[in-house]
């Protein structure tokens, strides 16, 4: 049974058991404020533009190897959280179609059922690979959950994970460092679950930012857990905020529950009219992917509204 699952809230264990025994936050800096995170020069990453309506449909075809290292988009149309992840998918399959052999694999998806739906003519300018075809590879790739992207060079399992962590991957693959570069990477983040065990103060969000930069689905996972917490500190919520911008940065503001995220961090925040700008971004990208987003446009809604209340409200009282 393939089950369809929002990565970024998934559980990230070894954050979730960073949080929960240990928190992030910590009282050694006691200047920490949202002031000293930061938060208080925030600006808004700009968008990506969005582009016009395709007049055709993409047509599921087998995939037939090429040679070159295969990087599988795994989803399908009946999977409701997959659309979040579609303008990104696109924006892979540009970037890197020179070098690798991009496409999206259906998981469970008859040809007939993937070309009626709004996703056919979202993909209509990048392969679709039909779901027969690319069956043993996700079997290999363990794509039991969708959306994830799989990186296959020559049989062996190179990367799996979300397509926004899958960039640094592609970025590096063929160098002669290439598995020393990926090990480094994990050391890296095992120190920064570290740090976060020990607790993080104002001062250390930014480098721990940069230091988790090449790996967005990650950063993402962290970001949620922070924001989502009912008793989330000011460097709680400074430190979602970091980390959600320097995802949507990454990606343009194309993925709808990056979006999501980031306007919730910046709203309990209390930094109300960015929160309405990214929560229209939002809006913008959940029309373009048809996507539901009920639970997305429910917040969008409220922060937009509550950023226009604030609003009035400060110009009354300058009368």
């Amino acid at each position: 049974m393939w089950r369809a699952r929002m990565i970024y809230k998934a559980t990230v264990r070894e954050l979730a058991l960073v949080i929960v025994l240990f928190g992030v936050s910590c009282d050694r800096d006691p200047e920490s404020s949202l002031e000293a995170d930061g938060v208080a020069n925030h600006q808004v990453p700009s968008w990506v533009p969005l582009s016009p309506p395709n007049l055709t449909g993409a047509q599921p075809r087998p995939w037939v190897p090429d040679g070159r290292p295969t990087l599988l988009l795994f989803s399908a149309s009946w999977c409701p959280s997959c659309p979040a992840s579609l303008l990104t998918d696109i924006a892979v399959a540009r970037a890197y179609g020179d070098r690798f052999q991009v496409g999206v694999a259906l998981i469970e998806n008859s040809d007939e059922d993937f070309a009626r739906s709004p996703m056919a003519r979202l993909l209509a300018e990048v392969p679709v690979w039909s779901a027969t075809s690319v069956r043993a590879l996700a079997v290999r790739c363990e794509a039991s959950s969708i959306p994830m992207a799989c990186l296959v060079d020559r049989g062996r399992v190179v990367f799996r994970g979300s397509v926004d962590s899958a960039r640094h991957v592609l970025d590096v693959h063929g160098d002669a460092r290439f598995d020393a570069t990926l090990a480094a990477d994990a050391t890296a983040k095992a120190a920064v679950v570290a740090r976060l065990a020990l607790g993080v103060g104002g001062a250390e969000i930014a480098e721990i930012v940069e230091a988790t930069h090449r790996d967005p689905g990650w950063q993402h996972g962290i970001a949620w857990q922070l924001a989502s917490r009912r008793d989330a500190s000011a460097t709680d919520l400074a430190f979602a905020v970091a980390l959600a911008r320097d995802v949507v940065a990454a990606d343009g503001g194309l993925d709808y529950s990056h979006l999501d995220t980031y306007q919730l961090a910046l709203s309990k925040a209390g930094l109300a009219d960015d929160a309405a700008v990214v929560s229209r971004r939002l809006l913008a990208v959940c029309a373009k992917v048809h996507g539901s987003c009920m639970v997305e446009r429910r917040r969008a809604y409220a922060f937009i509204y509550y950023a226009q209340e604030r609003g009035s409200q400060s110009r009354k009282s300058r009368k």
